[in-house]
């Protein structure tokens, strides 16, 4: 199968050197300043999976037929990522891998029903164009099709958790077995799900929680659990996402989130701390906050931790007045 990489970070060269080792080809479609600086290998650096070098094209405009494109740029450089993929290109699959939960509408209105739905646990960071660190064991990815379900949307508008296989039976389903083969063949994770909101949800009640919790505090979250007054605000926050998401028809067992928490390294960190520190802007900051408050509103759920984590996350990101240079300081994973 042929793959195009939409972003080639951390999460886009991990992905990108697995598949070229199975034998896939793959084609990464960078910056004209990324390019200039690739040499045409991927470099995977992992000292728990060990070094890999493999060969990738780089292109600056994607104009060439592929059977996947992966979109894995962070949600604030979506619009002008997609500006460098032919109009014409209708790849047989999109799978984004972005945080947030109002990406697939936007994808789904270019791309129709070959959008899937994706989320990602990897932690990998891109130490230069085309140079990867590798730092977890694992590699899971959760997809689901979109075919007639609204990822994002209400409950009235898509399909349930509990409704049965027979909805993932059509062109999708199939589509969704074929790719979840090629990432096993891979050496990757992939779960395929019934609901695509429930793809969106579970690594966001997580993610959300964190990485508010951390860029208010400005430090990882061993800083986080030194000062009561924001690890509460933390943990009220993850049951207040999961109410949300509950309200959004997708249920997730606060205990078990919160037993999550609770057994996270204090060395973990999220992107959008790193992000809001080094002043690279924009951030996904409003791409993660801005849905589930509107959910909030609209579904009548009380959400005052949240909203008090998005407001100081908010102060810590407004100092920034000037952009910084664009810089790789994103390690995608359990907290990406």
């Amino acid at each position: 199968m042929r793959h195009a990489i939409l972003g080639a970070g951390g999460v886009g060269l991990a992905l990108g050197a697995a598949l070229a080792r199975a034998g896939h080809e793959v084609v990464l479609v960078m910056r004209e300043s990324s390019r200039a600086r690739y040499r045409g290998v991927i470099d995977v650096h992992s000292k728990l999976h060990g070094d890999l070098a493999v060969e990738a094209r780089a292109v600056e405009r994607l104009d060439e037929p592929v059977d996947v494109l992966w979109v894995t740029v962070k949600a604030p450089a979506l619009d002008a990522a997609l500006a460098r993929v032919a109009p014409r290109l209708t790849p047989d699959s999109v799978v984004p891998l972005l945080n947030g939960l109002d990406h697939p509408r936007s994808l789904r209105t270019r791309f129709g029903p070959r959008q899937l739905v994706g989320a990602i646990l990897i932690e990998a960071e891109r130490t230069a164009p085309g140079r990867v660190t590798w730092n977890s064991l694992y590699a899971e990815i959760s997809l689901a099709t979109t075919d007639g379900d609204h990822a994002g949307d209400g409950p009235e508008d898509r399909g349930h958790a509990g409704d049965g296989p027979e909805r993932g039976a059509g062109t999708g389903g199939r589509r969704l077995g074929g790719l979840a083969e090629v990432l096993a063949d891979a050496g990757l994770g992939c779960t395929p799900e019934r609901d695509p909101a429930s793809v969106l949800w579970r690594k966001l009640v997580l993610l959300l929680p964190l990485a508010l919790a951390t860029t208010a505090a400005d430090g990882p979250l061993g800083i986080v659990r030194r000062r009561p007054e924001l690890s509460a605000l933390l943990r009220d926050a993850a049951r207040e996402a999961c109410a949300v998401a509950a309200a959004d028809t997708v249920v997730v067992d606060d205990r078990n989130l919160l037993h999550t928490l609770d057994t996270l390294p204090g060395r973990t960190d999220t992107s959008l701390h790193r992000d809001v520190a080094a002043g690279v802007r924009p951030t996904e900051l409003a791409a993660l906050t801005e849905p589930v408050l509107r959910r909030a509103r609209d579904r009548h759920v009380a959400v005052p931790a949240l909203t008090e984590l998005a407001r100081r996350a908010a102060e810590r990101e407004r100092p920034a007045d000037v952009p910084a240079p664009h810089r790789s300081t994103y390690r995608k994973g359990e907290t990406s």
